[in-house]
């Protein structure tokens, strides 16, 4: 029996979804980061084929795969992944933007927008079903203004400020010193002192992105008061409408469609006291949140093939695709 391989490959983890080409589930699977930029290019490509492996049913063979990911489509990584995927009969790899596939993952419009805000920051405007304009997505020293990496890295200055007396006090600090596994007691100077020798340290000796996991504690600090963590995710609010209205036109009304951690679970699920302050990702335009673009990318595989995807293909497809939500 011969299918359909759509799969997402994330920096976190890598999910699929094996398809006929009429469009119905035979089967899902998951696996860890299948981004070469995040995992390196050949454990990439193994998520990739261990994704693929538990999408697929036994004895199954699928002629083509089409493969979201974000960051350099290289052809090393193509090559590793052809090389893996041709064991389950694979003779067409398809790589397409991860931007595209979020994009399909909330509508069956061939045209609108995209915006991810997870790590880093990146917004598209999509017109006749590709990819017209592309803003962002230049990684954590040049640009991602709004995402994970730069809020966290505000919020460990803000606390090292903080216990350097060089800035106010913020319920910050304990929530950092917390997560890190720092012990010392702030309220005094020797507390601080070793407070601050620990949490450099700390920092440094991780990789710089890993700051984006300090972002939740933001929005958190901030839902329950706090001054400082208000003014970071209130500008980080402000960035993700301005990159997105980088990509919007008069002539292009939407869809919107929108994914990622700080923008879905952070953004858009803040308390009313919170998201009174903040700036709505479109600036007043409904929305669309979707937890990552596996849908999006079991509609394009069919697209792929010449196949349309209408309201009701897309309804059934997004029905039948849920993989669980790791924790």
């Amino acid at each position: 029996m011969t299918q359909l391989l759509a799969l997402d490959a994330g920096g976190t983890s890598t999910r699929a979804v094996a398809l006929d080409h009429d469009g119905e589930v035979l089967g899902l699977g998951r696996s860890t980061a299948g981004n070469p930029t995040a995992a390196g290019i050949v454990p990439a490509a193994e998520a990739v084929a261990a994704a693929a492996r538990a999408a697929l049913p036994p004895g199954a063979t699928s002629d083509m795969a089409v493969l979201a990911m974000a960051g350099e489509q290289s052809d090393a990584f193509r090559t590793e992944v052809e090389q893996r995927l041709a064991a389950y009969g694979v003779t067409r790899v398809v790589l397409d933007h991860d931007l595209l596939a979020l994009f399909c993952s909330g509508t069956a419009s061939l045209e609108g927008y995209a915006l991810i805000a997870g790590t880093g920051t990146v917004a598209a405007r999509v017109r006749d079903g590709s990819l017209e304009r592309v803003v962002g997505g230049r990684g954590w020293l040049l640009g991602d203004a709004g995402g994970g990496f730069w809020i966290g890295r505000k919020v460990v200055r803000a606390v090292v400020s903080a216990l350097d007396g060089q800035a106010e006090a913020t319920a910050l600090t304990q929530d950092v010193l917390g997560a890190l596994g720092i012990v010392a007691d702030p309220a005094y100077e020797a507390g601080r002192v070793s407070a601050i020798r620990q949490l450099v340290s700390a920092v440094y000796a991780r990789r710089p992105v890993a700051l984006a996991e300090l972002a939740p504690l933001a929005f958190a600090a901030a839902a329950a008061g706090d001054p400082v963590a208000r003014r970071v995710v209130v500008a980080a609010s402000e960035a993700l409408a301005d990159l997105l209205d980088a990509v919007r036109v008069p002539d292009l009304e939407g869809p919107v469609v929108v994914g990622g951690s700080v923008v879905a679970r952070g953004v858009l699920q803040a308390p009313p006291a919170l998201s009174v302050d903040l700036t709505p990702p479109a600036r007043g335009v409904a929305v669309t949140a979707v937890p990552d673009g596996l849908v999006g990318a079991a509609v394009l595989a069919l697209r792929h093939t010449g196949a349309e995807v209408d309201d009701a293909r897309f309804e059934r497809l997004r029905a039948a695709i849920r993989l669980p939500q790791p924790a």
